[in-house]
């Protein structure tokens, strides 16, 4: 019998009407296209400079970050094969905690965790545009010199703010009128995302110097650094827990999903520690560390020649829309599977469907109103910090203010997992104890990472604040 959501609202039952519509390969290019995105490319200095230039320790650390979404991947697997309902990570944590936390981790990612991730890795999209179609120069307007222009200099200047902007209004009006477009671009961004990073990769472990950059000796030299390396590892690898938030539109979920999560975090790790290998092997630690979020550029030019460059920018470019657009297909969902619980405000509104285009209107024109005001915040901790003196947003790193509340909210699921092992609901020791018990340490490392940062006071002030309001604003009757 086909499993629908129900929820009782005003007197009568309503229903998930939306298709299945989603195969294995879109299900698994979402996982592969969210996560492998810009994460890969503008985070891997910052993981050198937290373990002192070391690719070894490094290497370690991409291991570390990997472990926690492949036996993630493997336990939430044990819950999408039970339930289908709308909600994804909501419905998990209703599975295993109760509705209240269900609520809490909607409220979330729905205020802080997806529109965060949009804005940012939108910008950064913006700013390989820019870079590949020259727009770099300062007190220019598209390339083009204007005199009321600020002296903002790139990648923070007025040019990547628009294009930022444009891209997500982009995005957000595509997933909204053509939802199975969307998805089809989704697996061909992972095709071009996947394709370029095993050239790079290839070419730089074939052409470079891997063995004189890995110091096995290096291993004793773990400390406080290496924990530190977890927090852009964690981003790096961030996004995949956006695949259960589609489940009801997966066809076959209990089959897909499960299949899609366990082969896709196995697939992006290997890819990423490839990479990281091959362009340190090729431009040295050091190169790597001062070129920051240029280095593929410059890996690519020293390789291909301008062309190649451009080439591989056009591909790095697409990785990055792909992972974008991947985040606003999984984002616009929330309120609607809220609403449909009726635990939202203006619940009858969020979970009204709009059969033309099998979308929740309302829904997604709330998630970009929400989305634009990460992106003032964004601007302002970047733009505003170093060019107009908003010093109170300085340091202050939007992405990372999610990133350890999130992790949080999937070890209690896990631990929830484990429970229903104790409770004899999971046969599997294998899935219901050893799985689970993998994640929570991979998890672990992930939020330890996270409070080794500056700014790890003002990131858990705003999260719980942010929780407090969520429970305030829900609905009496829910």
């Amino acid at each position: 019998m086909k499993q629908t959501c129900q929820v009782f609202m005003k007197g009568k039952y309503m229903e998930n009407l939306q298709k299945r519509k989603f195969g294995l390969l879109t299900t698994t290019a979402m996982i592969v296209g969210i996560v492998i995105g810009s994460g890969i490319f503008f985070k891997t200095d910052n993981v050198l400079a937290a373990v002192d230039g070391s690719v070894f320790l490094g290497v370690l650390a991409w291991i570390l970050g990997g472990i926690g979404i492949i036996f993630g991947g493997l336990t939430i697997a044990v819950l999408a094969k039970r339930d289908e309902n709308v909600g994804g990570l909501i419905t998990y944590c209703e599975m295993t905690w109760g509705k209240t936390l269900g609520y809490l981790a909607g409220w979330f990612q729905t205020m802080f965790y997806y529109p965060a991730l949009v804005a940012v890795v939108s910008w950064v999209a913006a700013m390989y545009l820019s870079e590949l179609f020259g727009w770099t120069a300062e007190g220019t307007f598209f390339g083009v010199a204007f005199s009321w222009v600020p002296a903002w200099g790139y990648p923070f200047s007025l040019t990547e703010w628009v294009v930022t902007l444009l891209i997500i209004v982009f995005l957000f009006v595509f997933n909204m009128f053509s939802t199975k477009s969307a998805g089809k671009f989704q697996s061909f961004a992972m095709i071009v995302k996947v394709s370029a990073l095993f050239v790079l990769a290839f070419v730089g472990l074939v052409f470079g110097n891997p063995v004189e950059v890995i110091h096995f000796a290096d291993a004793g030299l773990i400390g406080g650094g290496f924990f530190a390396a977890l927090v852009p590892i964690a981003f790096a690898f961030d996004g995949w827990q956006v695949a259960p938030s589609i489940a009801h539109e997966i066809k076959n979920p209990k089959r897909n999903l499960p299949l899609a999560l366990t082969f896709a975090p196995l697939l992006i790790m290997l890819i990423y520690i490839a990479y990281f290998v091959g362009i340190n092997a090729v431009l040295s630690p050091s190169q790597v560390m001062e070129l920051g979020n240029n280095a593929v550029s410059v890996f690519a030019q020293k390789f291909f020649g301008n062309v190649g460059y451009r080439v591989v920018l056009v591909a790095v470019v697409l990785s990055v829309l792909g992972t974008s657009n991947g985040l606003i297909l999984g984002y616009i969902r929330l309120p609607y599977a809220l609403g449909l619980r009726n635990e939202m405000f203006w619940s009858e509104k969020f979970a009204k469907l709009n059969l033309r285009f099998d979308i929740p209107f309302f829904s997604a024109v709330f998630t970009f109103v929400v989305s634009m005001f990460w992106l003032l915040l964004h601007f302002a901790s970047t733009t505003g910090s170093i060019f107009m003196g908003w010093t109170m947003f300085s340091g202050m790193s939007v992405d990372e203010i999610s990133i350890v509340l999130i992790y949080i909210f999937m070890i209690l699921i896990y631990f929830g997992v484990l429970k229903q092992f104790f409770q004899k609901k999971v046969d599997s020791w294998v899935f219901g104890a050893l799985f689970p018990i993998l994640a929570i340490l991979g998890a672990a490392t992930a939020v330890y990472g996270g409070f080794q940062s500056p700014k790890v006071a003002v990131y858990l002030t705003v999260s719980i604040l942010g929780i407090v309001a969520g429970l305030l604003v829900k609905p009496k009757h829910s």
